[in-house]
């Protein structure tokens, strides 16, 4: 739904000497045809010339709307810090991208953090923040139910809290704010975008003007679903930069550079790194091996069973240390010296004091937020942080429960 406005002129020659606007664009940028009847979040609104104002009235309750978004150093406080999706790699209400060149496994990566994102499964030692994932599979869909049910063997749990859409669906299309509704009614922590190419057909991808309107469009997508929208991109044939124009790569909190090593399955070494982060250190790369996996009941026409991929970590330290003074850390200090979960920021405060912690406010919520999220029902058993990559299921077979669910597990065949 877009936001009715005047027709061409609405806007007088002064006001759009002001606003840069010429005289004959059909509305003011606060009455974009991309604007929604709500304005963005942290946005006064503003009155329209339908209201009955005139143009120099609307413009000056514009004028005061947008002083009062203003903030003095005290009010910094009120914006909400980043939030932590997967340790300090991906982090909620962001634009990121996963790039590496083509035969670098990025969709087993990004299957791979999926599952544990919806699962609650800590990601190779790595914090993650639990809740729903959207996956678009705009290339490649008819293998992914196989690589969702290895993974699934694999870790012996079901991928919960995950979806998938076998298709592309246009950035630029009418059909792309169908998406954006959806997606804001489903309230994903999580939305893969597998790949940007096929997202952007028809798009001049080395062009700064029209994938700076993609980036809009996915950006909008972002500020309606408070989740971590992330790319998946290929590198140039030349370079470890994604492919196309660079404004992309200007819009992102973060993006994660995937390449490999090895010419077999056996020897396959994939290394994960931040190539970007805006706000927090790039860190050391986390290096994977690939993992064949026969998938239980499934044959090929031929009696061959049917196979797949999936990611094992090669850093042999199963629980990584957190770095000091992050939230993570933060939360492990304060688990070991006993301090109850149900306390708020307040009381950490004093608690932080008395251990000799230094942590802002907003961290000491986010340490609260966390503490309190983990915790499980009464009458279910508390489950084990260690995310062992090398167990099976009792049986052999798939799990149908979750970790996460109150359900039993039941495992085994089908």
């Amino acid at each position: 739904m877009t936001t009715p406005h005047d027709p061409a002129g609405s806007l007088p020659n002064w006001a759009a000497g002001l606003s840069g606007v010429p005289t004959n664009d059909p509305s003011p940028l606060w009455l974009s045809d991309d604007a929604t009847e709500h304005p963005p979040a942290g946005k006064a609104p503003v009155p329209e010339p339908r209201d009955g104002l005139t143009s120099e009235e609307h413009f000056e309750a514009c004028v005061t709307a947008m002083a009062a978004e203003f903030l003095d150093t005290e009010g910094l406080d009120k914006i909400r810090p980043l939030r932590p999706l997967i340790g300090d790699l991906l982090h909620l209400n962001t634009l990121a991208r996963v790039i590496g060149p083509s035969g670098t496994f990025k969709s087993f990566v990004m299957i791979d953090m999926c599952g544990h994102i919806g699962t609650g499964l800590r990601w190779h030692g790595h914090h993650v923040t639990q809740g729903t994932v959207v996956y678009l599979v705009a290339e490649g869909a008819e293998g992914i139910r196989k690589r969702v049910r290895a993974w699934e063997q694999h870790h012996g749990v079901r991928m919960d809290n995950v979806r998938f859409l076998p298709r592309p669906v246009q950035a630029m299309s009418p059909e792309w704010e169908v998406l954006t509704e959806v997606l804001r009614r489903m309230e994903p922590v999580l939305i893969v975008v597998d790949t940007q190419a096929r997202v952007t057909v028809g798009i001049e991808e080395n062009s700064n003007t029209e994938m700076g309107r993609v980036v809009h469009r996915l950006d909008r997508l972002r500020e309606v679903t408070g989740a971590c929208v992330s790319l998946v991109h290929h590198t140039g044939h030349i370079g470890e930069h994604g492919r196309g124009a660079s404004s992309v790569k200007g819009a992102l909190q973060s993006e994660l550079k995937i390449s490999r090593k090895g010419d077999r399955l056996s020897n396959f070494v994939l290394s994960v790194q931040s190539g970007k982060q805006k706000d927090e250190e790039e860190g050391d790369a986390s290096l994977f091996g690939l993992k064949k996996i026969s998938i239980d009941g499934e044959f090929k026409p031929d009696g061959r069973p049917v196979t797949s991929l999936v990611l094992v970590s090669l850093d042999a330290v199963a629980n990584r240390e957190p770095v000091e003074g992050s939230v993570e850390w933060i939360v492990r200090e304060l688990d070991r010296a006993g301090v109850p979960t149900t306390y708020g920021r307040d009381r950490l405060r004093n608690e932080c004091l008395r251990l000799e912690i230094t942590a802002k406010t907003s961290k000491l919520e986010e340490v609260a937020r966390v503490r309190k999220a983990r915790k499980l029902p009464p009458n279910l058993p508390p489950v084990s942080s260690q995310d062992s990559l090398d167990s099976a299921p009792p049986s052999g077979g798939r799990c149908t429960g979750s970790r996460r669910s109150n359900l039993p597990r039941r495992c085994g065949g089908r």
